[in-house]
This record gives structure tokens, C-alpha cells and sequence, in this order.
């Protein structure tokens, strides 16, 4: 740390210039120090009433052996680690006390808690508010340009052991992160501890009974095979592997974040080879579940589909993902009465499928782990379908396109088109090239501009009655929240 400046934001979000250029998961922390006569480049700021602050860190006396003494059940040995860091002023260990912080309050241990807080509020010259647990994590999250210091990453292994052993696996110091491991945290479950479905039951749609019409399923549909995943089912695993019309796939399912994602599994890097699954890690990313492949045991970004910690961060591998739909139950059954739909005593667990174990969360206004990349265009959890074209993301409110039924909008370059049926909100977006659509005379048919021609709406493209088709391309809903802290630059639909 000797002779290294950083920089110091205030209490909103700053961020260097360039990082909204990019994806978050691409942002390359600096590594190597800073000459102290280097000019610090201004940075790009959400709030621009914040204050920049340059601090001078001229050495470093402590290290993560006295942070790891904040875990000891001898309050004196505790209290003489909080006097050597406080004496110490040094913010390269913010992010440790960070997960110190939210294990002591995770083992039920406030008093530990709250020690830690007051000391990360001395060191930070901030307040950490009511929810210093919520606070101090966003505070970390902000502060990109404090670079931990070194041997952070075994530091974390240390902690985030204690919650399972298993967790050691995805903190070895040699791997590559092209996420920012200060914000890993840990989703109060061991590995697995919300196990995937692999190749559950079915039963075909007359024999659902269980189900009624108005409840929510993701629906799958590939070479001619409908299957259809009730949410309160899904809601209990998160995850199932699974092979549609003769292809594996993977519904990778983020409850906190509220998007559901079909994956590709038989990637070329698995030539050869069984095809990717996947499980719950455990972890959370910026309120998003991490997924680990079993093969490699690589931590996964559920939104992209792309290995960002482990043996496979290097691989620039990246999963295909394929078109499925939120629709209702009755939508989804009226469309394809021979779909298959999940055999609620064939997952092989013995759950209580009754209701979701997420119904207060869904319902409340707030998330339930900390988000600093926030923006307030929309609600928190407003219901959005994201599309991602040749690297463009864009949210569309639902509530805007089950009003406009038919939009027509051009995003990386491609001309497109959303349905979406105004009764379940089901949207569904292809390809549109040249043409113009209006809605049919049902949700299934649009009428193409200026010729008349009738275009059925299918699963996996439009077809009009003369045999041509523009194909459906993937998307998927989620909360607003959970869509803007992975894509900052994100555009968003308007009416």
C-alpha cells in the first residue's frame, strides 16, 4: 500500500469514468499502485453533488491477521484488533470487515455487529445509517477504486468457510474474478442448499389438476416438445436440468431478482462430453444468484450465462440462451394442450408445493440483500422484459407493452418486434425486418402492414400463411432492480 492514492468517494454512487461504457462484469480493477504525483482522472458521477476526496494511504500497518481477530470470543483480543485498525485508518480492509460484519450478524452475534460498524463508520468518516448490515455492504460496492489489500481473497475463503466448507472451492487465490469479489455474498444457504431439479417428472397438461389457470409458469418449447415449469414449483429449486425436444438445457431461475433463463447446455467446449448442468452456488452477486457447473465447479453469472470466477473465467465461454415465455397457466395450456408440465410428486423431493416460500418477498417493495447499483426510473421491482441484442440491453416495462400489445423498435441494430398478450403479459419478441404489425383478431395473429398477409405467433418465430417466418428471439422478464445493477447502460422503453 505504501505510496498508493485512492480515491475516496462520497456517499452516492461515482463511478470511474468508462465503467458505464461496459458491463459491470468487464470492469477491470487497476492493479498496480499509482505514483503520488500522478493526476487522479475525474470521475464520472450518478449524483453530482458528491464530493471527491483524494486520501494518501502512506503504509499500512495491519493486516488481515488482525481482522481475523474480530472473531474471537475474547472481547479483549477483539477490542485490541478494533484499536490497531482503528489506529491503523487503513481502507484496504474495508472489504473484509464488510464480510465480518454480515457474518456476525448472520450467527446472531448484533453486539460483535455493531462494534464492527462503529469501527467501519471511524475508518470510512461515514455514517452507516439504520441498516448498517445494508449500508456498509452498498458502501463497498460504490468504492471500486479501493483496491483491497493483498490476500483479500483467502481472507474471504476464511469467512465464507465458516458458513460451509464447500465454499472454499470458489475462493482459491490463483483464480481469476471478472467480478469483483468484495461483493460476493453469501445467500444464507450452503452449496445446493436450494437443490436444481435434474430431469424432474411430467405429467401432460389434462392431468395438472394441482394447477389453476391463473398461476405463473415459464414455458419451453424446442423441436415440436412443449413443457411448461409452474413458479411455485421453480420458487422451491431455482434450477432445473433438463433435455426439450431432444436438447439439454438449463432454466437457471433467480427468485430475488426475479428472472428465469434458458440456457443451452450442450456448449461446443462439452464436445465429447456430458453437457453443462448447473446448481446453486449459495453466493449472491449484487442480489443475483451465482450458479456454479458442475463439471469445473466455475461460478456462473445468471444473467449472461458466462463463467466469471474459477477454472473457467478464461475460457470466453458463453451460453447460448433461448426463447421462453411467463405466461399463465390457462395461456400457455389453450396454446399447447399437449404441453408436459412438471409432475408436482415427480421432482424427486419431498417439498410442500402448496405456495411459494417467496410470496412476502414478491410482495414487498424492497430487495432483501444489498443493491448499490440502483437507478430510480422505475420501481425497484417493477416487472421488466430485458432483450439483449448484439451486446444492447434494453428493459421493457410490462405494464407499458400489455397496454401497447404490439411494439415495434430497433435495438443493436435489429429491427424487432414484442407481443405480448394483455391478458397474461406474456411477451414474446422476434425478428421483424422491413414489416409492420397490428394485433389479429386474437393474441395469436398479427396482420402485417400494407399487405394483409396474417402472421401466427409461435414459440420459436413468427409464420405467415405464405410459409415465411422471422424468428423469435431470446428474452426474459425480471425485476428492475435486478436488470439495471448488471446493465447499467441500459435503454429503456418509453410510451
Amino acid at each position: 500500500m505504501s505510496g498508493r492514492q485512492l480515491r475516496v468517494i462520497g456517499s452516492r454512487a461515482c463511478l470511474p469514468q468508462g465503467y458505464g461504457e461496459v458491463p459491470p462484469k468487464h470492469f477491470v480493477r487497476r492493479r498496480t499502485p499509482i505514483a503520488s504525483s500522478a493526476r487522479l482522472a475525474e470521475p464520472t458521477c450518478y449524483h453530482f453533488a458528491e464530493m471527491l476526496i483524494v486520501a494518501a494511504i502512506v503504509a499500512s500497518t495491519v493486516s488481515w491477521s488482525d481482522v481475523r481477530e474480530l472473531f474471537s470470543d475474547e472481547p479483549a483480543i477483539r477490542q485490541a484488533a478494533i484499536d490497531r485498525l482503528r489506529e491503523a485508518r487503513d481502507l484496504s480492509v474495508m472489504a473484509g470487515l464488510n464480510d465480518v460484519l454480515y457474518y456476525h450478524y448472520a450467527a446472531g452475534l448484533p453486539s460483535t455487529a455493531n462494534e464492527i460498524a462503529a469501527l467501519m463508520a471511524l475508518l470510512a468518516g461515514d455514517s452507516s445509517g439504520s441498516n448498517p448490515r445494508r449500508s456498509w455492504a452498498e458502501w463497498v460496492g460504490r468504492h471500486d477504486e479501493i483496491e483491497p489489500q493483498e490476500g483479500y481473497v483467502l481472507f474471504k475463503r476464511f469467512v465464507f468457510e465458516r458458513y460451509d466448507r464447500a465454499f472454499r472451492g470458489y475462493f482459491h487465490p490463483r483464480f481469476v474474478f471478472r467480478i469483483r469479489p468484495e461483493e460476493i455474498e453469501w445467500g444464507g444457504v450452503k452449496k445446493d442448499g436450494i437443490p436444481a431439479l435434474d430431469r424432474p417428472g411430467f405429467v401432460p397438461a389434462h392431468e395438472a389438476t394441482y394447477l389453476n389457470d391463473d398461476e405463473r409458469v415459464f414455458g419451453v418449447f424446442h423441436a415440436g416438445e412443449a413443457k411448461a415449469y409452474p413458479h411455485r414449483i421453480l420458487d422451491a429449486h431455482e434450477m432445473a436440468n433438463d433435455v426439450v425436444g431432444g436438447r439439454h438445457v438449463t432454466l437457471s431461475y433467480c427468485t430475488l431478482c426475479g428472472s428465469g433463463i434458458l440456457f443451452d447446455g450442450e456448449h461446443p467446449s462439452r464436445e465429447g462430453k456430458d453437457p453443462f448442468t448447473f446448481g446453486s452456488s449459495g453466493l449472491l452477486y449484487r442480489s443475483n444468484k451465482l450458479m456454479y457447473d458442475r463439471p469445473t465447479n466455475s461460478l456462473w453469472n445468471n444473467l449472461t450465462g458466462e463463467p466469471v470466477v474459477g477454472r473457467l473465467a478464461e475460457s470466453g465461454i458463453r451460453l447460448e440462451r433461448r426463447p421462453l415465455v411467463v405466461s399463465t397457466w390457462g395461456e400457455w395450456r389453450k396454446r399447447h394442450p399437449t404441453s408436459l408440465v412438471l409432475d408436482i410428486d415427480g421432482t424427486g423431493f419431498d417439498r410442500d408445493y402448496s405456495r411459494s416460500p417467496y410470496e412476502e418477498y414478491f410482495a414487498s417493495d424492497d430487495t432483501m440483500f444489498p443493491v448499490w447499483l440502483r437507478d430510480d426510473s422505475l420501481r425497484v421491482k417493477e416487472w421488466i422484459f430485458g432483450l439483449i441484442v448484439n451486446g444492447r440491453p434494453k428493459a421493457y416495462p410490462i405494464e407499458i407493452l400489455k397496454s401497447q400489445r404490439v411494439v415495434h423498435d430497433k435495438l443493436g441494430g435489429t429491427s424487432l418486434v414484442l407481443v405480448t398478450n394483455p391478458d397474461s403479459g406474456a411477451v414474446r419478441a422476434y425478428e421483424a425486418g422491413e414489416r409492420q404489425f397490428v394485433f389479429g383478431e386474437d393474441a395469436g395473429v398479427l396482420v402485417e402492414k400494407g399487405t394483409g398477409e396474417r402472421w401466427r405467433v409461435e414459440e420459436e418465430a413468427l409464420v405467415s400463411t405464405s410459409g415465411k417466418t422471422l424468428p423469435r428471439l431470446p428474452g426474459h422478464n425480471a425485476f428492475w432492480f435486478g436488470w439495471y445493477a448488471f446493465f447499467p447502460t441500459t435503454d429503456v422503453h418509453r410510451p
